[in-house]
């Protein structure tokens, strides 16, 4: 019973990620594959690894800051006419993406100061 309820979960969630690679650039989750990652399946290796280990919450985070490196990645295409686009999504790839595991995680509801040791 549990296993299915997270499954429907992730599935919710990858729905979500459809909808906004609809909204943003017309295409599906199959076409955003070929511009992310190493190889081809790399991102559903990808939201696998980060719904096993972070959770429903680290799987939306991580799906927002895809939708916003796919934004970059085509702003950067777009621009390009000395290079062919695969060499330069996995340069990309490699400069610019950070790992869920990676990134420094910020909560909006935390109350933090930060102060600055002067001595």
């Amino acid at each position: 019973m549990e296993q299915n309820l997270n499954n429907q979960i992730k599935k919710n969630i990858v729905k979500e990620l459809n909808q906004d690679l609809y909204k943003y650039f017309n295409i599906d989750l199959y076409d955003a594959d070929h511009y992310f990652g190493y190889y081809n399946g790399y991102i559903y290796k990808l939201i696998d690894r980060v719904y096993n280990k972070h959770g429903a919450k680290g799987l939306r985070t991580e799906i927002k800051y895809i939708v916003q490196y796919l934004i970059f990645l085509f702003n950067k295409l777009k621009n390009n006419s000395k290079f062919e686009d695969y060499i330069l999504v996995v340069i990309y790839f490699r400069l610019y993406y950070k790992h869920y595991s990676y990134r420094k995680k910020t909560y909006e509801n935390q109350l933090s100061f930060n102060f600055i040791n002067l001595l």
